[in-house]
């Protein structure tokens, strides 16, 4: 089953799967149903248990009739703005919510992380920011440590992105498409003659409700008369009572892939296929069992306009971590062959979804929570050499296509332009939540209103490079007796002989190559013996202690150890660039961390990096357009102590 939101957005498969698991089991008791929507009859639930179920939906009007009743209770304000969080819904009442439950002595922690992912939403990076490092700072759980620094990094990100908005203009597709229920994960062939998508509207078949207070969702199709979609219909051929979603689709429109969720059928989270037929599509079959595993998700897809690839999301074992991308080439007899992971330069230790790809086979659009995401998942775009089959670094598609909220998909049209010999895509359809739609995500067209520049993400660190000490440290212990003085070593410590006294203990720097000698010195029966450190008489009268002797020798065949170095990230440092065309000075603060992101279009630039009590650094710096252009590049400035 698939979620059209997350804690915030758009859920993944097996977030949903999981969560139905853990909440049937704390629900089951007490409910005779044999389907889902019995379980998720609202009637039956109070507030408490349609949030822990998280049927936000129908428990936000429950909570705020509760805060209206009783505003004092900080427990319903916290989960009456979590519901706002999570869904897709008008935020403007989520920051003062967040803060007066901040505000308080006693509140939960992760209610610091939600405010600052609240300033996150709302695109006040700075606040975010200083929120996330508060909430970073206070938790002792690791993991909660990480989340904190990406969303921090995400922030860093969505700052630079910001300055550079795209020229792009958002039509909703109207009634005849959408409803006030989710509408999501539109595509549409190359010469746009009709829209598939997914939807969780009343009305589905089977009408039942799934946990989370939606309809299960069923796939529709809206085909184009007169220049204008028609009225959106449930194409039956394909949809159950259970979860059926568009997953992707062929530029000619000849496949339509399908997400399926039927546990009732045994298909669990698989990828199917419906070939169209004129003008309806027809009954799914099922992708290669090497596509499809018993073990893994497979959530979206898409297949080459020769029929020869289909890219797919799995979270296969061995990827790189979540969902990744593939690829299988199809056979002599018609199925599909091994799989390829698509490699580190698309894949993430976070998760990658919905390829979608372009006629010639060479570009790939994608939705990504890794790279230079600015929030949730991100749209990208990479290019693939057709010599190599390598993929480039992918390209953030950019603000305001992309948000931080969740951009899972987008399917461009392309259309073939006979003076640059090249598809062009001037059009895109986006699923989206936005003030002016019918309640829920919308299908989106949106048309980009001129060529934008393309921009490069600089990606680096500042950092402090010192040597580590390679020398080795011994302690010695200074005793008294009178005016006498003895040196001995930490192994011979404490002294055997409690006439004397512990006055001093210090280290003492040894040179590599070199270590200390300690020799002890007895008399007995009238004869001078020497004992090492390890292995001396103690409290024995017939042995009378003279005295302790500590030389230090070199070691023999000694071999100097690899010098090594430790980098330590500058904070304060400041980075200032400058366009040298015309002039225009930029500046960066790299985060605490010393990572820093920074994002121009092509050009000819200058970078002057600023460390208190260090020698400035000053480079210059191209960055390539047309065929010549990367969509991100590093650059680490390291900053050399004396000590």
């Amino acid at each position: 089953m698939r979620s059209i939101y997350m804690l915030g957005s758009n859920a993944s498969a097996h977030t949903r799967r999981w969560a139905l698991l853990s909440i049937l089991i704390c629900l089951i008791i007490g409910f005779n149903a044999s389907r889902a929507g019995n379980l998720s009859d609202e009637a039956d639930l109070s507030p408490k248990e349609l949030f822990r179920s998280k049927n936000f939906i129908n428990a936000l009007p429950e909570y705020v009739k509760m805060v209206a009743e009783d505003p004092d209770n900080m427990d319903n304000k916290y989960k009456l703005a979590q519901c706002y969080l999570y869904l897709n819904v008008d935020k403007s009442k989520l920051i003062p919510l967040l803060e007066e439950v901040c505000s308080k002595p006693k509140h939960d922690i992760e209610a610091i992380f939600d405010l600052g992912r609240a300033y996150h939403l709302e695109l006040e990076f700075d606040k975010a920011i200083k929120i996330y490092s508060s909430y970073k700072s206070r938790t002792t759980n690791m993991a909660d440590v990480a989340k904190a620094a990406r969303q921090i990094e995400m922030c860093y990100n969505g700052k630079e992105l910001i300055k550079y908005p795209l020229d792009i203009s958002f039509e909703n597709l109207g009634k005849n498409v959408n409803s006030p229920y989710p509408d999501f994960t539109p595509r549409v062939p190359n010469d746009e003659s009709f829209v598939v998508f997914s939807s969780r509207r009343k009305g589905n078949k089977g009408s039942y409700l799934d946990y989370d207070g939606y309809h299960f969702s069923d796939v529709y199709m809206s085909r184009v008369k007169n220049g204008a979609f028609g009225r959106a219909a449930n194409v039956g051929a394909i949809n159950s009572e259970s979860d059926e979603e568009v997953a992707g689709i062929s530029p000619d429109g000849k496949n339509v892939l399908i997400f399926v969720d039927d546990v009732y059928q045994n298909i669990y989270a698989n990828i199917y296929v419906s070939k169209r037929k004129g003008r309806s599509l027809r009954p799914i079959t099922a992708l290669s069992d090497l596509v499809n595993t018993p073990t893994s998700l497979e959530t979206s897809a898409t297949i080459t306009a020769d029929g020869q690839l289909l890219y797919f999301s799995s979270n296969v074992k061995g990827g790189f971590g979540g969902m990744d991308l593939y690829v299988s080439t199809l056979m002599p007899d018609g199925s599909w062959g091994e799989v390829m992971n698509l490699g580190p330069n698309i894949n993430t230790k976070y998760n990658e979804e919905y390829p979608a790809i372009s006629v010639d086979g060479n570009t790939m659009y994608f939705s990504s929570e890794g790279h230079t995401s600015m929030g949730g998942y991100d749209l990208f775009k990479a290019e693939r050499d057709p010599e190599t089959s390598g993929w480039s670094t992918p390209a953030n598609l950019g603000y305001p296509l992309n948000t931080a909220e969740d951009n899972m998909n987008i399917c461009f049209p392309e259309i073939w332009d006979a003076g640059t010999q090249k598809e062009r895509s001037r059009y895109a359809y986006i699923s989206a939540y936005r003030k002016e739609g019918f309640g829920d995500l919308d299908i989106y067209r949106v048309t980009f209103n001129k060529i934008e520049p393309k921009l490069t993400a600089i990606t680096g660190s500042v950092t402090l490079k010192k040597m580590l000490d390679n020398s080795t440290y011994k302690t010695f212990h200074i005793y008294k007796k009178g005016d006498k003085k003895l040196t001995i070593p930490e192994e011979c410590h404490p002294w055997f002989d409690s006439n004397w006294k512990l006055t001093e203990t210090k280290k003492v720097k040894v040179d590599p190559g070199y270590t200390y000698k300690t020799s002890i010195y007895f008399e007995i029966n009238g004869q001078r013996k020497v004992f090492s450190s390890k292995k001396y008489p103690k409290n024995k009268d017939q042995y009378k202690f003279r005295w302790v002797k500590n030389t230090l020798v070199k070691i023999p065949n000694y071999e100097a150890p690899e010098i090594k170095y430790l980098y330590q990230p500058i904070a304060e440092a400041l980075l200032i660039v400058t366009d040298k065309n015309n002039m225009a000075e930029y500046r960066y603060t790299p985060s605490n961390s010393g990572r820093y992101v920074i994002i121009l279009p092509p050009g000819n630039y200058t970078v002057f990096v600023d460390v208190p009590n260090f020698e400035s650094i000053t480079e210059d710096f191209e960055l390539r357009g047309k065929s010549s252009f990367k969509a991100e590049i590093s650059k680490d400035y390291v900053f050399v102590s004396d000590e």
